[in-house]
């Protein structure tokens, strides 16, 4: 199926030239298609009620339904969507599920750090705005205008051109750009960087202890099933050692009676 998805990804690309091997491509995409139903048919059968537990399910199948919904009358903008299929790849690699999984775990710390990297940056665009708007109007003329500045300085993308503007009627305006790329480019963004990674990593680590889980039952089944032999054995000598030490009195109390016996006709007293 990897191999399936890629083909068509490698169709869909082919098609934007609209060359002589256009009506070719689209036959192969129809049987890339029937494939996808199929499959899709097959997955449902399987698992009956339990394929639609999963979100990576959910996904595959409103694919694969957008794909074979007629893209022709109001359903033209659904043509669009056929793209959709190549993202199916993510689906087909545990490891790039694995990475899309910690970016949705890690949507509630993200939120966290955006939210101050927003006010750091309305804040800043506010100050700007009221310091530079008189001399340099195209960079902060209006809250707009000073929010967008802001965004192109956090991405370090054309700063110069806008501090040299500034610089030339506010000669320590300098401190104002430092201080607002160190706070947004280096340690904000940095802060969405750590909590993506540590998602991450629980994610991983999750995967880990749960094969490890598995493992540890499998040998916990192991070793159960070797003590409950071992008891077994243990029992079963136990009952030997008490049939032996039963055949072992029963022998040893006629023979004391025969001695009783030959000692009683010798004449001695009794």
């Amino acid at each position: 199926m990897l191999t399936v998805i890629l083909v068509n990804a490698g169709i869909l690309g082919w098609m934007t030239y609209e060359d002589s091997a256009f009506p070719y491509l689209v036959t192969v995409e129809h049987v890339v298609i029937g494939i996808f139903v199929i499959e899709m048919a097959l997955k449902i059968y399987a698992r009956r009620g339990g394929f639609f537990r999963s979100g990576w399910n959910w996904f595959d199948f409103l694919v694969v339904v957008v794909s074979v919904v007629p893209d022709t009358g109001p359903f033209a903008v659904l043509r669009i969507l056929r793209v959709l299929r190549i993202l199916r790849v993510i689906t087909a690699i545990p490891q790039m599920r694995q990475i899309i999984t910690a970016l949705f775990r890690s949507v509630p710390g993200l939120g966290t750090v955006i939210g101050l990297l927003l006010v750091v940056i309305y804040t800043s665009a506010i100050i700007g705005h009221q310091l530079f708007a008189g001399t340099v109007p195209e960079f902060f003329g209006d809250l707009g205008t000073s929010l967008y500045t802001m965004f192109l300085l956090m991405t370090t993308e054309g700063w110069p051109d806008v501090s040299a503007a500034v610089l030339e009627h506010y000669p320590m305006a300098w401190i104002f750009f430092v201080l607002y790329i160190v706070i947004t480019a280096f340690v904000i963004l940095n802060l969405v960087i750590a909590v993506i990674v540590t998602s991450l990593e629980q994610e991983l680590s999750e995967a880990r202890w749960a094969e490890d889980q598995a493992v540890e039952e499998v040998q916990h089944e192991a070793v159960m099933a070797r003590l409950l032999e071992l008891g077994q054995q243990v029992e079963r000598l136990e009952l030997r050692l008490r049939e032996r030490d039963g055949a072992a009195v029963g022998d040893a109390s006629p023979k004391a009676g025969r001695e009783d016996t030959a000692y009683s006709a010798s004449g001695s007293p009794e």
